[in-house]
């Protein structure tokens, strides 16, 4: 049947929806030592931009090469994370501990909408990371502008992660769903929309592309520089 013809749509659909369940499944697997994840997510989102752009990667040995030349990098943006949420899940913590008032309710809407636009900007810097040469105040300070430019789209793949996690919480029984495609769909969703806005600033590598495809360096994670 035409259906599963490996040049059909059908079947070229189906191979892309592998390629990022095991993206998604390998980034959870690199992400649980915790100060990894911010290494893991660079290198996901090198090759699920890679795939988006029609490249083809081996998706391991792609997400292993990218691994390596952003843990050190990647490893620091993490802990500056991991930091600043925890700074703001103690000062959450302080704040339920005293006695309601309109005060009170007050900064707690401030922390949540800080820890929100920390998680938005976080699903940005990584992919930055991936894409670009660039120092961690840079990558910070572009990834904001990219946020704030798409942050609705943002939105989506926070709620989608957040909301994953909840269901995962309360219905147990559907945590391997979950772990399937809910962190597939956030990679997928986010390397479509990192191409898009990436390509403005480095448009000259996508023409080059061919050009370098048989150099052994294309097996590392491609990096541009974006001027601020």
């Amino acid at each position: 049947m035409q259906i599963f013809n490996p040049d059909s749509k059908f079947s070229q659909f189906m191979y892309t929806l592998l390629d990022y369940v095991k993206l998604g499944l390998t980034f959870l697997l690199f992400s649980i030592p915790g100060f990894t994840a911010g290494a893991a997510a660079a290198a996901v989102m090198t090759v699920g931009m890679r795939i988006e752009r029609k490249e083809a990667p081996a998706i391991f040995r792609s997400f292993w090469q990218a691994f390596k030349d952003n843990f050190r990098q990647g490893t620091a943006l993490t802990l500056i994370f991991m930091a600043v949420f925890g700074f703001l899940a103690a000062d959450w913590y302080i704040l339920m501990q005293m006695e309601s008032t309109s005060l009170i309710r007050v900064l707690c809407a401030v922390i949540f909408v800080l820890a929100l636009l920390a998680a938005c900007l976080a699903l940005w810097v990584f992919p930055t990371l991936a894409r670009f040469i660039l120092t961690n105040r840079q990558i910070i300070h572009n990834a904001m502008i990219h946020m704030l430019s798409r942050f609705p789209r943002t939105l989506v793949a926070l709620a989608a992660a957040v909301g994953g996690f909840v269901l995962a919480a309360m219905f147990p029984q559907v945590l391997p769903v979950i772990t399937f495609f809910v962190p597939a769909f956030v990679v997928w969703y986010m390397s479509r929309m990192c191409v898009k806005k990436f390509r403005k600033y480095d448009g000259s590598q996508e023409e080059e592309s061919e050009q370098e495809q048989e150099m052994p360096a294309e097996e590392n994670h491609e990096h541009g520089l974006l001027l601020n």
